[in-house]
């Protein structure tokens, strides 16, 4: 595979953040469920993480797949495998054991970080690990004899060491494992500070796991510019609980799932509330719905709302001002700087004319490396071009509007056929979601033997809404042509979420085809 250019040497994130300790190891650097840390603080500690590694035979390259709830320990414990010259592999906290060991053994890792060392078990013999380190002090736990083979590599052309392996949590059944330099985490870096001006002043608060790699940046970038990140071990029942830590701690910046964003869109009596000291909200990950926007703008009008749309596979592409989000609610923007983006066709071509939906094609340093040990899979999403460098096809498909704003369609894997005709779940979220007493919707295909497949909804209601199902699925009969109409509407509490944060669609597609009965299946309205 031929090699793009050369980029300009760049800091890790890591050497960034011991540089802010040296200067300044008092300033609080991590606040977690309302207890401060230093930099300094922080820093001792991550060295102490950096000693033990190599004590434990990791070498620079090996992987060390962290696996805890967040805390002081797992923040410094990453800083410090960084420092070590080691590659972090993501885990989530609530993965069972089975899971655990895949990815273990997916990644090749040589250690394990983890707060429940005594709660795993035989690891040694179900994996190739040399160590298991436990947080907050405690034994090291040693293989006996060693594992000495070489531990190979990604299986695929990579430029500089390897800082991290995020594995996605989309669609797919058996996650991917994106292959991060150091080169592109510092441009990610880079690109997304500079667009949302970041500095030493933010205090930044985030709701995700470090486990993800939105969780990881959103921990990693505050601490590489002096700021502060602010974290939580549980997610907060209500808005009220969101703002009482933006008001405790001063939050000045609060980046989110849309997701995350529904918790507070849920309450009746938004606009109640005061966030003064926030100077913006980003949300990213996936799109962040009109009806959200409405509401979010509608409580807080001067907020300055980023909505922003990115990736595992390159962090963050583009986004829109806020300045427009009135003007163009339905847009996530520009590229922002340090990354290129075009629309192609099914042969790869340019789409060119305004309003046409093409496949989205992003260039740049923050591009992945590719996919670990899946060189076929990487060649088909990733080209190099000695120009341009890097391009990665997204999968997700986009229009242009005549300005050059971006506005996301779907995923291409999103859509899917009933009988003959093609099924938008996204058309039909947005019609449930501008209803007043619904608060969030997600529509998934469920098999059906005389169609292929129909579309179910997921719908999480308003407080104290007293609607049904079935006036959902009539509200939607009334609209829309007779293929979206949901075969079946089921009413949730709180739609499930990925490991990262994100709606599960798998899993309630999963779910809607378990419950669903073959004649609710089977009926089709106005045929």
């Amino acid at each position: 595979m031929p090699r793009g250019p050369a980029s300009a040497p760049r800091t890790p994130l890591h050497a960034l953040f011991t540089r802010h300790a040296v200067a300044r190891p008092r300033r609080a650097a991590l606040t977690i469920d309302g207890v401060h840390t230093s930099y300094g603080q922080l820093n001792a500690l991550a060295e102490e993480y950096a000693d033990t590694l190599p004590l434990v035979g990791a070498r620079p390259g090996d992987r060390v797949v962290v696996y805890a709830e967040i805390s002081v320990d797992l923040v410094a414990a990453v800083l410090g495998l960084l420092k070590a010259g080691c590659c972090v592999a993501t885990t989530h906290q609530t993965f069972g054991r089975n899971k655990l060991v895949h990815q273990i053994r997916e990644a090749d890792a040589a250690v394990l970080v983890t707060d429940r060392a005594e709660d795993l078990g035989d690891l040694f013999g179900d994996t190739d690990l040399n160590a298991v380190i436990p947080l907050g002090g405690g034994t090291v736990l040693r293989r006996t004899r060693p594992v000495v083979r070489d531990r190979g590599g990604a299986g695929i052309p990579v430029e500089g060491p390897l800082g991290a392996l995020f594995y996605t949590s989309g669609s797919s059944a058996d996650p991917k494992g994106v292959a991060i330099s150091h080169a592109n985490m510092s441009a990610a870096f880079t690109a997304v500070t500079r667009y949302l001006a970041s500095s030493a002043d933010d205090v930044v608060l985030s709701f995700s796991s470090i486990g993800s790699d939105f969780g990881f940046y959103n921990i990693m970038m505050p601490l590489a510019f002096g700021g502060r990140a602010v974290l939580h071990r549980r997610l907060p029942d209500g808005p009220e609980q969101i703002v009482e830590t933006i008001d405790r701690e001063g939050v000045t910046a609060v980046h989110a799932f849309p997701s995350m964003l529904t918790r507070l869109c849920a309450h009746e009596d938004l606009g109640g509330y005061a966030i003064p000291s926030v100077r913006y909200l980003c949300s990213t990950g996936q799109r962040l719905p009109p009806e959200h926007i409405a509401a979010l703008r509608g409580a807080f009008p001067a907020l300055r709302i980023h909505s922003m749309y990115g990736l595992t596979e390159c962090k963050r592409v583009c986004g829109l001002p806020p300045e427009e989000i009135d003007r163009r609610p339905g847009s996530v923007g520009k590229p922002i700087p340090g990354v290129r983006a075009t629309l192609v066709d099914d042969a790869g071509e340019p789409v060119t004319e305004p309003d046409t939906v093409g496949e989205l094609a992003v260039s740049g340093d923050l591009v992945m490396q590719g996919y670990w040990r899946r060189p076929e899979l990487t060649a088909r999403v990733l080209h190099t071009d000695p120009a341009d460098g890097r391009t990665f096809l997204t999968g997700d498909l986009f229009t242009r509007d005549r300005d050059g704003y971006l506005y996301w369609v779907r995923r291409k894997d999103d859509g899917f056929s009933r009988t003959l005709f093609q099924v938008d779940p996204h058309e039909i979220e947005a019609l449930l979601r501008g209803r007043p007493d619904v608060v969030d919707a997600a529509v998934v295909p469920v098999p059906d033997e005389r169609s292929g497949n129909v579309p179910a909804a997921c719908v999480v209601l308003r407080e104290r809404s007293a609607v049904s199902a079935e006036e959902l699925r009539d509200f939607c009969a009334e609209r829309l042509d007779w293929h979206m109409v949901p075969v079946r509407v089921a009413l949730y509490k709180e739609l499930p979420r990925t490991a990262s944060g994100k709606t599960d669609r798998l899993a309630l597609s999963r779910a809607m085809a378990r419950n669903d009965s073959s004649g609710q299946a089977r009926k089709e309205t106005g045929r």
